[in-house]
């Protein structure tokens, strides 16, 4: 049976409320097991952190009956499903780990390497397999790479733009909404199917996650979205057709996470400081330090993400002005943003009063457990 508009209007429906009714149910059972976050960087309050849990669990169950009984059974679908839950699984076993036991850094990179590698060969592999993409020997090293790399990058960068209230599930829906009208224009459902079930899903728990949170997406959460936009922005490519404008549309509709991954590693090679040594000198920590609201912050980024998403969009449909002028706003968010994180000047105290403030530990280099 195809999906019909009516059946993707519902799929959101479903995943909504699915989110509301397994996120506060998530959030009790963290608090009664006192599976809470202890000040260890991210914040400073006893608050769940598993919040992860239940988006997870509403697109999945969201998911199964689109894919079982209204998604065309083509060679892409066949292709995907497998791999959407061996990784997605994987993926989730790193982050509840993490958000339990906070893994060493070294040992959480190995891990994202191995879930980034999995997906691209054995993605590859499948869409072979079925039919869905040929490719030419010489090609397939390259393109390995490529794809890993780019499911590493993607879903590492989530994980650290989750560093304020809110932040990362209002780029989740943002990003979501972005693909889902690109899935829809190009006649790709599975992209708009999936698309439109993360928007159900984080858009319920962002009630429970805009500032002040009350539950936290967690590293489980994090890394589960950013393997789904790593995945569905791979989708959009399969058909073979106007990639240069495909894979730059790809790039803006997610510039906000990507910049802030570009920026972190710039800014700390620029100061001499270790590269993954965690810091509040992320964008929406500059941010935060100018405005001294959590809730002003996730509005201006939730606002350029909205600007990105659109002239993403447009720039997949093979507008040139529109890659132009995304092209130049994140040069000019780039530059700008590294100055000041350069050039950064706050006495300690204002510093931790205004990360005190919106629930951030202000120590910088805390040992986290191991």
């Amino acid at each position: 049976m195809p999906l019909s508009k009516i059946g993707l209007i519902l799929a959101v429906v479903l995943s909504f409320a699915l989110s509301s009714l397994f996120t506060p149910l998530v959030r009790g059972i963290a608090v009664r097991l006192r599976i809470c976050e202890k000040p260890n960087g991210r914040t400073s309050r006893d608050i769940a952190h598993i919040g992860g849990v239940g988006i997870i669990g509403a697109i999945l169950f969201t998911l199964i009956p689109l894919f079982l009984f209204y998604l065309p059974g083509g060679a892409i679908e066949r292709a995907f499903t497998p791999v959407l839950i061996a990784s997605g699984f994987l993926v989730f076993l790193l982050g509840i780990i993490d958000d339990l036991r906070s893994l060493h850094y070294i040992y959480k990179l190995i891990l994202q390497i191995a879930v980034s590698v999995f997906v691209a060969s054995v993605g590859l592999g499948l869409l072979m397999h079925f039919g869905a993409a040929r490719v030419a020997v010489y090609l397939l090293p390259p393109l390995f790479l490529a794809i890993a790399l780019w499911m590493l990058v993607v879903t590492t960068s989530f994980n650290l733009i989750d560093g304020l209230d809110g932040l990362a599930s209002g780029l989740a829906f943002i990003s979501a909404a972005s693909f889902a009208v690109a899935g829809y224009l190009f006649a790709q459902p599975l992209v708009a199917a999936v698309a439109l079930v993360v928007c159900g899903a984080v858009l319920a728990f962002l009630r429970y996650n805009f500032p002040p949170a009350k539950i936290l997406m967690g590293d489980s959460g994090s890394l589960f979205l950013g393997l789904l936009f790593g995945l569905v922005s791979l989708l959009l490519l399969v058909p073979g057709t106007d990639l240069f404008y495909r894979i730059a549309g790809n790039v803006v509709i997610l510039a906000v996470p990507l910049l802030d991954t570009a920026l972190a590693l710039t800014r700390r090679l620029v100061t001499r400081r270790p590269v993954f040594e965690a810091d509040h000198r992320h964008m929406h920590h500059m941010l935060l330090y100018r405005f001294r609201s959590a809730r002003k912050v996730d509005a201006v980024l939730w606002g350029l993400a909205a600007v990105f998403g659109a002239l993403g969009v447009l720039t997949m449909r093979g507008n040139a002005a529109a890659l132009c002028a995304a092209l130049a706003l994140e040069i000019a968010v780039y530059v700008i943003s590294l100055r000041s994180m350069v050039r950064f000047a706050l006495s300690e105290a204002i510093e931790e009063e205004i990360l005190g403030g919106c629930g951030i530990t202000a120590s910088q280099c805390i040992p986290r457990q191991r």
